[in-house]
């Protein structure tokens, strides 16, 4: 997808006739305006069951020399569902840290865990899943993706530049000079 913006030049000519941190302050209001659309419409889109992930979609804006920008980011407790979410997860094994694991070693070798050894592994650190005892290991099945983020940026990408446009002209209106419009045309 390309994305051209209109009226950019325009607006690019007046904010040279602004102090820089004018022109700074209002730049970077309207990328988190236009970063805030992306992140309601991810919060929109991410499937539910605690909302502590919902609550971990922030956004932000950075600045790299003259080059400012802004992002909607995963951060705060919960952030670290989101790419399990956000791109699956594929079948695999869990198991309980090696150091939790009690090692019996004989003189033939490591000895097998008898059932009674599985059941003091309970009170150190075996794997309990809805109250019931699975042993030291369990196979994970696994879950298909459910994207939330990339989505969003696909599906606000035109109302995000609008915003950002609408806070621009919102907040820069002195005496004559006022901002143009942004408009936004897609190519696919």
């Amino acid at each position: 997808m390309t994305i051209r913006l209109s009226g950019g030049p325009e607006l690019l000519a007046l904010l040279d006739q602004l102090p820089k941190n004018l022109e700074r302050n209002i730049i970077r209001g309207g990328l988190r305006a236009g970063a805030k659309v992306i992140q309601q419409q991810a919060r929109a889109n991410v499937p539910v069951e605690t909302g502590q992930l919902r609550r971990a979609i922030g956004i932000g804006t950075r600045t790299e020399g003259a080059r400012l920008s802004s992002y909607v980011k995963l951060r705060g407790p919960g952030s670290y569902l989101g790419p399990f979410i956000e791109y699956g997860v594929s079948p695999h094994l869990i198991k309980v840290a090696e150091e939790a694991r009690p090692i019996r070693n004989t003189r033939r070798g490591p000895r097998r865990l008898s059932m009674g050894t599985i059941n003091k592994m309970v009170a150190r650190g075996s794997l309990v899943i809805g109250g019931n005892f699975v042993g030291p290991m369990v196979h994970h099945p696994g879950h298909a993706p459910k994207p939330f983020l990339r989505p969003a940026l696909d599906q606000k990408a035109q109302e995000a530049v609008a915003a950002m446009g609408a806070y621009i002209a919102q907040r820069f209106q002195i005496g004559d000079l006022r901002a143009p419009t942004l408009s936004v045309d897609t190519e696919e």
